[in-house]
């Protein structure tokens, strides 16, 4: 056992059973079942990856209940279909030959709240969840975790809020808004006996107003404990776009945000605690070494690598590819038309068990790759990888392109932490050659004798062609992130999208006054953006909270010593006064390398932006991997 992660990678008993360590994978949907709801190959590849990587209990997710709820959440796993024992016998096999405990959420959402319920109605729910628990029980899960938070259907009845019923089950005394929980739990426990442990997953804190706080949760916590095995405490309300980032955490969040509710569960409970939202594995181990949690679970590490909790356990935590908390992995419609999982980091993740291991090359080869940013540096892991000799130039004075100022503004951490992983694996692999201060061009490609080429050359911003673009008072919003330019107190940045609004944020907070314009609508800039909407949604809240103005419908014609001249969709024009203009319209490609190249006997591949459609770390990153995958 490593020292570093002792806490964490001790055992802990759960009911009859004992979890080999501390980490658990939360409850995701990956959309990886059939549209009714099988198990198929990929689900338990997927998750049999998370086993195998070392997690100590293995959640599946969120699995309906009921058929309704079924209709509405396609591609996971249907709980309700009595003949899905089938496929759960062949997941949870995945998951035992691996020495985890398996895990499943039972949960129902509704779009009938308590009061439209019969006491009929209420029945059917509990019988519905505990017909389920024993399909599980039948198909070989351990635990069953319960979904009692996040404002869903079992969370209704203990609040106030939305729950208006006035008789037994209703919320008039804290007695009724316990019945329908105490009910479930007896029944489920009936129907499992000691055969299976039952976790409950509730909210902490609701963060919603009139909603359940902690101090009440803690109550309600107290009252239901022996009926228990683990809790297991995350945040907020889904119904309440407000709280939605404490439930799932973009990066502009601080990490393990959540564990403050955890910790006063931990301390007035005296059945085990689970924390989760937002933890690597330092921070878990923070989290149980300082009594603040008995267990952590997490998604997104171990969806951008799946092998975390062996990389500790061996002393490699260095070698833990780190999550961005882009949200990609969550999926913008998840319950209307939901795609299977992807992550921006781990372009493996989602496509099980294709890339589950990667092939060495049927004869090494020496590639040359051009350009060091996410692309190169992908290619370069994953040539190295199959087993072939890289040779990287990056005319720059370090490797990362355009991912240092991707990571410069004081908003991302997360990329910033995946910027240093990304140099320093690319840098530690075997037969990894690196040229920094090395332009690329084809005669130094020619003398290497490659036997293929991966160009990634990135992108670089633009300006606009307009008069005064060069002036003093104008730069690219990227260099005031960077540190390389400093911005006079009043700012107007061109471009409203991600990187012009992050940029806009982090200046408004340093006392900056800032007004961010664009000629498109917000909703179209968002539209057309490759970020998730939850991402985008976090920061434009954050933005305005800090007081950032917006005006859309305003083109820039030109930049003089008093500030912008712009113009309005109607021909008006004025001129906004400012100390600085910073720019965020948008990169081109660097292709010159591409055409420089065409004619070599040797194949030429592109990744990323160079590519002719500039696009994000994703895009770079998935690039870069199919291009060493196609060697």
């Amino acid at each position: 056992m490593d020292g570093e992660y002792a806490h964490i990678l001790a055992p802990i008993s759960i009911g009859r059973f004992t979890a080999k360590n501390r980490v658990e994978v939360s409850p995701a949907e990956p959309f990886l079942c059939t549209k009714d709801g099988q198990v198929t190959p990929e689900f338990i590849a997927f998750t049999e990856s998370f086993a195998r990587g070392g997690a100590g209990i293995v959640t599946v997710g969120d699995s309906p209940i009921n058929q309704a709820y079924a209709d509405e959440n396609h591609f996971v796993v249907n709980l309700s279909d009595p003949f899905i024992v089938h496929g759960l016998t062949r997941l949870t096999d995945a998951i035992h030959r691996h020495g985890a405990l398996a895990s499943i959420e039972l949960n129902l959402r509704s779009h009938v709240f308590p009061a439209d319920m019969s006491r009929g109605d209420i029945r059917r729910i509990i019988q519905d969840f505990t017909d389920c628990a024993a399909r599980c029980k039948r198909g070989g899960f351990d635990m069953v975790m319960l979904h009692g938070g996040h404002g869903h259907t079992v969370a209704q009845f203990y609040s106030p809020l939305m729950n208006k019923r006035s008789d037994e089950y209703g919320a008039g005394t804290f007695e009724n808004r316990c019945r329908f929980a105490n009910e479930l739990l007896d029944s489920v426990r009936g129907a499992t006996g000691g055969d299976m442990a039952i976790d409950w997953r509730m909210s902490g804190d609701e963060l919603t107003p009139g909603g359940v706080g902690i101090d009440d949760a803690v109550e309600f916590a107290l009252a239901i404990q022996d009926k228990l095995d683990l809790i297991h405490i995350s945040a907020g309300n889904m119904y309440e776009p407000a709280s939605m980032s404490y439930t799932i955490q973009p990066a502009y969040m601080p990490m393990a945000t959540n564990v403050r509710f955890a910790e006063r569960f931990k301390r007035e409970l005296r059945i085990p605690v689970t924390t989760v939202g937002s933890f690597n594995l330092e921070l878990a181990e923070a989290a149980v070494r300082d009594g603040k949690a008995d267990v952590v679970a997490m998604i997104r590490q171990f969806i951008a690598d799946p092998d975390c909790v062996n990389k500790a356990a061996r002393g490699d935590g260095d070698g833990i590819r780190p999550c961005i908390r882009c949200c990609i992995c969550t999926g913008d419609d998840p319950h209307g038309c939901p795609k299977p999982l992807r992550c921006s980091v781990n372009p493996a993740a989602g496509r099980n068990p294709d890339y589950d291991v990667i092939r060495r090359a049927d004869g090494p080869k020496r590639v040359v790759i051009a350009g060091g940013g996410a692309a190169g540096l992908e290619a370069a892991r994953r040539a190295s990888e199959r087993g072939h000799s890289v040779v990287l130039f990056e005319r720059g004075p370090q490797l990362g392109g355009s991912l240092i100022a991707a990571g410069a503004n004081s908003l991302k951490d997360d990329v910033r932490r995946y910027v240093r992983w990304s140099v320093r694996s690319a840098q530690s692999a075997p037969n990894v050659e690196v040229r920094l201060n090395t332009e690329a061009t084809r005669s130094a490609v020619e003398a290497e004798r490659p036997d293929a080429v991966i160009i990634a050359t990135g992108s670089e911003q633009f300006a606009p062609e307009i008069p005064g673009i060069h002036g003093d008072n104008v730069c690219f919003a990227a260099e005031l992130d960077l540190g390389v330019r400093t911005a006079g107190r009043r700012v107007v940045i061109v471009g409203a999208g991600l990187t012009g609004t992050e940029t806009a944020a982090a200046l408004r907070r340093d006392g900056h006054e800032v007004t961010l314009i664009d000629l498109l609508d917000i909703p179209e800039i968002d539209a057309r953006g490759g970020a998730s909407l939850s991402v985008v949604a976090a920061l434009r809240h954050i933005a305005a909270q800090a007081g950032v103005k917006v005006r859309t419908g305003l083109m820039a014609l030109a930049v003089t010593g008093e500030g912008v001249v712009v113009q309005d969709r109607g021909g008006g024009q004025e001129t906004l006064a400012c100390d600085t203009v910073a720019l965020s319209v948008g990169v081109r490609p660097v292709s010159g390398l591409v055409d420089e190249l065409r004619g070599m006997d040797v194949p030429v591949l592109t990744a990323g932006d160079c590519a002719g459609r500039p696009g994000n770390i994703s895009t770079a990153v998935l690039g870069g991997f199919y291009a060493a995958i196609h060697l």
